[in-house]
């Protein structure tokens, strides 16, 4: 089987193509951390900024979550957006992408729960495992 490359690996094409997509500086990825908090507050969800972070304790990762959500930046490359949930790190390029990403979350977090009975917006209790039906 044989693959067809546009760019060579490693050329100067691909590389500067591939870090174009990323945020260029930390205040770069900051103006994007901003433009999140923006989308999840037209969404109605409450997050608590910080410098280089974003914290969003109504959204869960799944049942039993109580840590909430955080998305943080860094200040060395590559410079992104970092979803933290429940354990694992997903890195975005833009606040369109980490929005795409919490959407589910911010739609779950809207319906109650059948598996533990909380009302909707509000956390499941820990441990609680929901009707497979609903997902």
């Amino acid at each position: 089987m044989s693959f067809s490359l546009t760019q060579p690996a490693g050329s100067e094409t691909q590389t500067a193509a591939a870090a174009s997509a990323w945020p260029a500086t930390a205040a770069a990825a900051d103006a994007e951390l901003a433009h999140l908090a923006e989308l999840l507050t037209e969404a109605d969800v409450t997050a608590f900024p910080a410098a280089g972070i974003l914290a969003v304790p109504g959204l869960a990762a799944g049942p039993g979550d109580t840590a909430g959500i955080r998305v943080r930046t860094t200040s060395n490359p590559p410079h992104a957006l970092y979803v933290i949930a429940a354990g694992r790190l997903t890195p975005h390029t833009t606040a369109d992408s980490a929005f795409a990403h919490l959407h589910p979350l911010i739609e779950a977090a809207a319906r109650p729960c059948d598996g533990c009975g909380a009302e909707a917006g509000k956390p499941c209790n820990p441990g609680c495992l929901p009707d497979p039906t609903t997902y």
